[in-house]
């Protein structure tokens, strides 16, 4: 590569088509609905290692519907409005 496109960028690139705002704020789930179900989930998984490792299905059984139950929170909570606010454009 040349030292010029190193310095300055590729040659095609298009700074104007960039929306800076949705670099400055993405928007990674940082909500009590996404942080919820996310520790649901976590705990879900926890248990359905330790289920496996001891040979018990039952034990994994039961944390697949605990992770499936992290989902329906999370979902329940964005849609009561706790989730992340839509960004008006």
């Amino acid at each position: 590569m040349s030292q010029s496109l190193a310095r300055n960028g590729a040659a095609d690139l298009d700074k104007s088509t960039i929306d800076y705002a949705a670099i400055a704020d993405p928007g990674h789930g940082n909500s009590v609905a996404g942080w919820t179900g996310v520790i649901i989930m976590l705990i879900g998984v926890t248990v359905g290692c330790v289920g496996f490792t001891i040979h018990n299905p039952t034990i994994t059984y039961i944390s697949i519907g605990i992770v499936a139950l992290g989902v329906v929170v999370g979902l329940i909570l964005r849609a009561v409005g706790l989730g992340n606010k839509p960004k008006n454009k």
